[in-house]
Parts: C-alpha cells; structure tokens; sequence
C-alpha cells in the first residue's frame, strides 16, 4: 500500500475534518457548560424508597443514550458532531414527582440535552462519545458508544447497524445512575431523507445516597424503540427522532460533519 505523504489531499482533509469536529464539539460543549451552575431542581435525599424506584425508572428512560442518527457507517474519514435535546413532557405529573425532586422543571418539561461526537473508523465501525445534563438541574451524564455496520447501505440497498452504548452520570449528588444498551436499527437514504427505525435492550441501576448516609439501589431493564428522519442538508444535518421505552418522548438533534 502507497504511504501517504504529509501532504497528501486525503490526509489534509482528514486532518481539517478532525480539527473541524474538535472546534464544533468545543462549540456545543462551551454552550452547554454555560448554563446557570444554581441547579431549578434537584433530587431530594430523603426521598421514600418506593418513589424513588417509580423516579429511577422514568429518568433512566428520559436520559437513554439513543442513536439520534441513521444506521450507514460514517467511513474511515467521516465524523460528525451534534448536540440534541430528548423532551419528556409528563414528567413532573407523576406521582413520584413531589416526593422524590425538589424545585420545578423548566417550562414543566424535563429535558435532557446532550453534545458529542463522532468518529469513523475501519471495518465499518463507528465510535462516539457524548457529554449531557438534565436541562436546570444538577445531573450531568457522560456516554459512549460503539456501533458496526453488518451491511452499510447503497443505492437500493438499506444499512443495517448493531449498537452497544453506556451512559453514568458525574458530580451525581444523591442520584447515581450506570446504564448499558444494546441495539439493532437500520436505515435508508433517499436524496436528503434518511429514515431509520431500530430496537433495542437497557440494563440500569439507580443508587440514592439517603440524608442518613444509607442508600438505596434499584436495578431495571426495559426494551426500548425508536424511529426517526435525518434531514441531510449541506450543513447541518436536522434529525426528530421519537422513542418509546416505559413512556414516549421526542428528541431533535442538530449535527455537523461529513
């Protein structure tokens, strides 16, 4: 195989596409990191056991790691950076709520934002990682995902992905939440349409550290699915995806890259 010389086109477009994806994700965090420290909701400590269960597994839901993109791989020189919102808007109508959060949701809306990237690499597989809180509030998640293309699409061909991805929360208070998921979707892409449709399994556990230093766990698992539309216009890319574990919600993601 021919090296490839520093100056190289593919190299120099590898190397601007990665700084290009470093400057947006930077971008996306510094907005996301901007928002005000003084938290409008928290999780209360001395929440009753039985609420808190009903809670865990509702917000488990809400703050899943969803794909939010089709299942074609990106390519060894493709990337992609985005930042999305999942909106869940019965939230704070469940019973749970008053027992186990401390303050209201914004615009009565629980919402869980996200910023991250994505990275192409050999052998159709895709890597990407993801940094998130819960709009107002003081959970903030860190995630990461791998996926592989068992078939990466064509002209008349769909994409058809397989998709491990984990999620745990940092600076977590009371609340701590460890999360893994695995998942099967596929896609195709017509002119700037690309719908996509998968389903998938989620293990958690939920953990409150209570007011008198013991706590309390409780693991769940759920099936989860989801579809949705990519809207590939030059630059960004629009994605409305709808998904459905225990409840419904929707989501929308704006994405950059190539």
């Amino acid at each position: 195989m021919p090296r490839l010389r520093p100056s190289h086109p593919l190299v120099e477009a590898v190397s601007r596409g990665g700084a290009l994806a470093a400057v947006l994700a930077g971008l996306l965090l510094a907005v996301l990191a901007a928002a005000p420290d003084a938290a409008a909701w928290e999780i209360r400590p001395d929440a009753p056991e039985a609420s808190f269960r009903l809670f865990h597994e509702r917000f488990a839901s809400a703050a899943y790691h969803y794909p939010r993109h089709g299942a074609k791989p990106l390519g060894i020189i493709g990337f992609e950076a985005y930042a999305d919102v999942a909106v869940d808007r019965d939230f704070d109508s469940e019973p749970f709520y008053d027992d186990v959060v401390s303050g209201d949701l914004p615009v009565d809306t629980l919402g869980v934002a996200r910023v991250g990237a994505r990275k192409g690499l050999p052998g159709n597989f895709d890597v990407g990682v993801a940094y998130g809180r819960a709009l107002d509030g003081d959970l903030e998640l860190v995630s990461a995902d791998l996926q592989w293309a068992l078939i990466d699409g064509g002209a008349v061909t769909p994409a058809l992905s397989f998709r491990v991805t984990g999620t745990q929360n940092i600076d977590s208070g009371a609340y701590e939440l460890e999360q893994y998921g695995a998942e099967a979707f596929i896609s195709k892409g017509f002119a700037i349409l690309t719908p996509y449709a998968g389903v998938g399994y989620v293990w958690d556990e939920g953990t409150l550290e209570r007011t008198d230093g013991s706590r309390v766990s409780h693991d769940d698992s759920r099936f989860v699915a989801y579809g949705g539309v990519v809207l590939n216009l030059l630059l960004p890319k629009i994605v409305v995806e709808v998904e459905s574990a225990d409840h419904v919600q929707g989501a929308v993601r704006l994405a950059f890259g190539f």
